[in-house]
């Protein structure tokens, strides 16, 4: 890519530079690596600028692959060192088999039809262009100029190491393709990420049209898709709408475990609060979708419920009713978690509204012991980040409810009940 650039630099009127990063995964070879480009970069009199990052330590602590350390402290310093010395481009040398590599590599891992775009030939980083001259160029010919023009390089030894899921894809399951499916599978591959441009570009293109007409900023911290609205498009332009409020509101991406849960409780739910990646959350009621952060609790909170008279809890955004009921109800089983309906001569009022604390014991309905609230939430697989922000009802000390997740068994209807009494969480402020 250095001997291309230098051929065209007069021509195209280019400035160069050398950007470099040593990993110092390789002792010895990692220095002989920044050594050689040194050489390189007095040899054409070019800038240089390195970093040594200890990307093995980096992965440990954020508890990632090395690989994806690899990359990400590797398009951190090319993204700051270009905005500091004010470059228009950063040029990689991606080759067309490295695109085969991370199409197979995206496949095996599941992925949607934008992981499938895989390598992209440009792409903005922050204002600044990354781009990939040899993207559409088999490493091969790359191998063949090297070698006819008696160019010295230096190749890193790990690219040998099957420990790594891109070695294994190029120097097994490649390989194995070639001789038994496909003797051009690798141009096949990379051929797939600009058959989906077009396709993709224009369900972007439509997406952002109603991410505009439909989104509504709260506040920093909150997005809002009015319901009706939201459920009259297709899921595909659905997915691209909430994807982008989580990008504005965390860059956090929406992967297919999530979206499937969402749309599962969608179509069965009409109010309902499922935790997103990044420490997002949707909350969904009859009139709006609502895509915000997770409120930090400084100290938890504590109030009192009286019967019919709701009450407004700042702190997680939400308003507690609590309605004695006219009629005697049949008891039917239901999947609304919003409401509850209790026998009102065994709650007394007023009930204590609060979050959890240490040691908080809870006998869900049809458990004959209590256990402790905790494992309890645990078990119904309550996001960590949630738990703070359900509002336990405690009547004389004892849990009747924890707010939209279950009642208390002591407190449950029965055939002898004769005072029924609904108590209903609804998001946002509704008095």
């Amino acid at each position: 890519l250095l001997h291309l650039l230098l051929e065209l630099k007069e021509s195209w009127k280019l400035k160069l530079a050398i950007l470099h990063v040593n990993h110092k995964l390789r002792g010895k070879a990692s220095e002989r690596d920044e050594a050689f480009v040194r050489r390189l970069a007095r040899r054409f009199k070019i800038p240089i600028f390195v970093t040594r990052v200890p990307v093995k330590q980096i992965a440990k602590k954020e508890k990632i692959s090395l690989e994806e350390a690899g990359r990400e402290t590797r398009y951190h310093f090319f993204e700051k060192t270009a905005e500091a010395k004010r470059a228009h481009k950063i040029a990689a040398a991606h080759t067309r088999d490295d695109q085969a590599e991370t199409v197979l590599m995206r496949v095996i891992g599941g992925t949607g039809l934008q992981g499938l775009q895989a390598i992209r030939p440009k792409r903005k980083l922050n204002g600044i262009f990354l781009v990939r001259p040899l993207i559409e160029i088999p490493r091969q010919e790359i191998r063949q100029f090297v070698k006819s023009n008696r160019i010295r390089f230096r190749e890193d030894r790990s690219n040998r190491s099957l420990q790594f899921l891109r070695n294994r894809i190029r120097l097994k399951l490649l390989p194995f393709l070639e001789r038994s499916f496909n003797p051009q599978v690798k141009r096949a591959l990379a051929r797939l990420p600009y058959l989906l441009d077009v396709d993709l570009a224009f369900l972007d293109e439509t997406a952002e049209i109603f991410y505009k007409r439909l989104a509504n900023p709260k506040h920093a911290d909150e997005i809002l898709f009015p319901k009706q609205s939201f459920l009259q498009i297709r899921p595909s332009i659905q997915y691209r709408l909430i994807n982008r409020a989580l990008r504005n509101l965390a860059e956090a991406e929406l992967d297919f475990d999530h979206w499937n849960m969402f749309l599962d409780h969608l179509a069965t739910e009409r109010r309902f609060r499922l935790q997103l990646p990044k420490g997002l959350f949707a909350s969904v009621s009859p009139e709006a979708i609502r895509i915000r952060r997770a409120k930090k609790l400084p100290s938890g909170f504590s109030h009192s419920l009286s019967l019919e008279e709701p009450l407004y809890l700042p702190e997680i955004d939400a308003t507690l009713f609590c309605d004695l009921l006219s009629e005697k109800l049949r008891v039917v089983r239901k999947t609304d978690k919003s409401f509850d309906v209790f026998d009102g001569e065994k709650l007394s009022f007023p009930l204590t509204v609060r979050s959890r604390r240490p040691g908080d014991r809870f006998r869900p309905l049809g458990q004959t012991k209590p256990s402790k609230l905790k494992e309890f939430l645990i078990n119904k697989r309550i996001p960590l980040e949630e738990r703070d922000h359900l509002p336990l009802l405690l009547s004389e000390g004892k849990i009747a409810w924890v707010g939209g997740v279950a009642m208390g068994d002591a407190f449950k209807v029965s055939a002898e009940t004769k005072q029924f009494i609904q108590i209903s969480l609804k998001l946002g402020n509704q008095i």
